[in-house]
């Protein structure tokens, strides 16, 4: 399976971009928030990719980092939600706001999406609530996270993960861990809910 791509930019669209890789066009489906990322044709850049092979299709889906590639997996394994419908998500919420709404089950934020009734908003609330630790399972080649010396981590160490893996410096999420009082702390969804209001005010 294709997990990254390193190329040159040979043509962008709305939803989709065309990367050169060694003479090889790769069509990439990628969220708006990556597109605003992404540089101008003729010029080189990498994309993490998750790669969906059908009977009848083979389909690349690029991100701009890994947390985002985290967060579209979580999302196709909900029932009803596909591939279109999860890059709408990240394509008007950053990481950092998704895991933030479904902490705080904020469904009114999520039907605000195009795609999203209540239903719907419902159902990811529901089933993404149990799934926010696994941000801190993204591997660490791509993110820097050390790998933990055992299989159980603490509730602190997987909040602080977690942060991590949405874009926080190590100390800058330590910081936020260390202003939170300790029961907090053992709820992991209210913890990094917490722990992010403190580092977005």
């Amino acid at each position: 399976m294709i997990a990254l791509l390193q190329g040159v930019v040979v043509d962008k669209n709305t939803d989709e971009v065309i990367i050169d890789v060694h003479g090889v066009g790769y069509r990439v489906f990628i969220p708006l928030l990556t597109l605003e990322k992404m540089p101008d044709c003729d010029q080189s850049t990498r994309l993490f990719i998750h790669t969906q092979v059908r009977e009848d299709a083979f389909h690349l889906y690029g991100f701009a980092s890994a947390e985002e590639r985290t967060l579209f997996r979580q999302l196709l394994g909900i029932n009803g939600i596909g591939p279109k419908l999860a890059l709408a998500m990240l394509s008007v919420m950053t990481p950092t706001a998704l895991v933030q709404a479904i902490a705080a089950q904020d469904l009114a934020t999520l039907i605000r999406i195009p795609g999203i009734g209540k239903k719907t908003g419902q159902r990811i609330l529901m089933e993404m609530k149990d799934r926010i630790s696994s941000l801190a399972a993204v591997p660490a080649r791509e993110t820097g996270i050390p790998t933990p010396d055992h299989s159980d981590p603490s509730p602190r160490q997987i909040i602080k993960s977690a942060l991590i893996n949405l874009g926080y410096k190590g100390q800058d999420a330590d910081r936020a861990l260390q202003s939170l009082p300790p029961e907090i702390l053992n709820d992991i969804p209210q913890g990094i809910r917490s722990a992010l209001k403190v580092l977005t005010p």
